[in-house]
């Protein structure tokens, strides 16, 4: 099964998708032995082939580390329902205050 590409189109392509001039269009679409999509990636993140390693955690550490966020989260959400307590209080207090003018 062969695909007939019409280069000229697709070099029109890389020039509309990049910055690329069409002789640097052509020396990249050669060099990607003809994938434009490749050429197109390689214009927008030129490391997008390299595989982002992840570092395994073990079952502690990934254990620890739901508890940490869980308790994060509950803090913080303490945290804001000690402030809105407080601005309520201080409302108040400035009714009362405007009460007795």
């Amino acid at each position: 099964m062969s695909e007939i590409v019409d280069v000229d189109s697709t070099i029109k392509i890389i020039i509309s998708q990049t910055n690329y001039t069409r002789d640097e269009a052509e020396m990249k679409y050669n060099e990607w032995e003809g994938d434009y999509m490749a050429v197109i990636k390689e214009y927008l993140n030129p490391n997008f082939q390299k595989k982002k390693c992840t570092k395994k955690k073990t079952v502690n550490q990934q254990m620890m580390t739901e508890i940490r966020e869980f308790m994060d989260n509950v803090n913080t959400g303490y945290d804001k329902r000690v402030a809105k307590k407080k601005r309520r209080g201080e409302r108040s207090i400035f009714k009362r205050i405007r009460k007795y003018d």
